[in-house]
């Protein structure tokens, strides 16, 4: 893999499946966070982890106050120059958005687009977090700072199962009581610098408890809605159980998203692209027409 630096290795974390073309919440969250992992760069280029607690401190703080006063343009600005710098390194593309296979914008013509960050490359990141935050020994700085952005951004849901969060959990607060540094920024926040106040934050948490789909999510980190259920029409599926995945996986396919069947007990689970989704049978009502398809929930494992 190439050398990135922390903020092009988050971004390909964060920006991965995000809606390209238009704004979002999620999406805010991930450009924030590419401001951060900006100031950590220079945070801890010449100086190491075992830095100066308050002198740390001072610096995070003086950051992030930066940041909060960040515009619009300042976030379009830096999503433009990342995707420029990622696509030209071949690890980032454009692709039709999931999403634009819903009914709802398949049928009136609406482009959406989303980044799609390669497959190994991601993975070979993500591994790196995985190795150091679920094995026993020391957390070195890079997966440290990459786990705390992805916890901040809504990322870590994605990468690490409910229980993995817990573990994680226990081990943060294990490294952070034997250094200073990694307690300061564990404790430290970005996600309301997005939020409309708190109000906002707390009314999501609210509909994710009226979501039984996201059930599994677990709420001791923050929780940002990346992706979304996908409702596709049925007509030109098959009748079976299998032959409705089947169609569903084809039709993906020919959208220009990479789909795999995954078994997972007794269930069978869609990948697509780098997410899983299950697959139910469902009727939704047109204007008092009722349309049967297939809905692709989102699963957080």
């Amino acid at each position: 893999m190439k050398d990135f630096t922390l903020s092009q290795q988050y971004a390909i974390l964060g920006l991965d499946g995000i809606e390209s073309l238009h704004s979002s919440f999620a999406k805010n969250a991930v450009i924030r966070g590419i401001f951060v992992a900006r100031e950590l760069e220079k945070i801890f280029e010449n100086v190491a982890e075992d830095m100066d607690p308050d002198t740390f401190s001072k610096m995070l703080q003086e950051s992030m106050e930066r940041i909060r006063h960040h515009k619009k343009k300042d976030d379009q600005i830096m999503e433009k120059e990342i995707y420029a710098c990622l696509g030209e390194a071949g690890v980032m593309t454009q692709v039709p958005d999931l999403l634009g296979c819903d009914i709802n914008y398949y049928t009136s013509g609406v482009e959406l687009m989303a980044y799609r960050s390669d497959v190994k490359t991601r993975w070979q990141i993500v591994d790196g977090i995985r190795a150091e935050m679920l094995e026993e020994g020391p957390v070195s700085l890079e997966p440290m700072l990459l786990l705390w952005l992805c916890r901040e951004s809504g990322c870590i849901h994605d990468l690490f199962s409910v229980e993995e969060q817990r573990q994680i959990q226990k081990k943060m607060i294990s490294v952070s009581a034997a250094n200073p540094v990694y307690r300061i920024l564990w404790e430290s926040e970005f996600h309301s610098m997005i939020e409309n106040a708190v109000g906002n934050f707390l009314r999501a948490k609210h509909k994710l408890f009226q979501n039984p789909y996201l059930q599994g999510v677990n709420m001791i980190f923050p929780f940002i809605e990346r992706r979304q259920a996908i409702f596709i029409d049925m007509v030109v599926f098959g009748t079976s159980v299998q032959g409705r995945r089947e169609a569903v996986v084809q039709f993906l396919i020919e959208k220009g998203h990479y789909v795999k069947q995954v078994k997972n007990g007794s269930e069978t689970l869609l990948k697509i692209d780098s997410f899983y989704y299950r697959i139910f049978p469902t009727t939704r009502v047109c204007q008092r027409v009722p349309i049967q398809g297939v809905n692709l929930i989102p699963v957080y494992w």
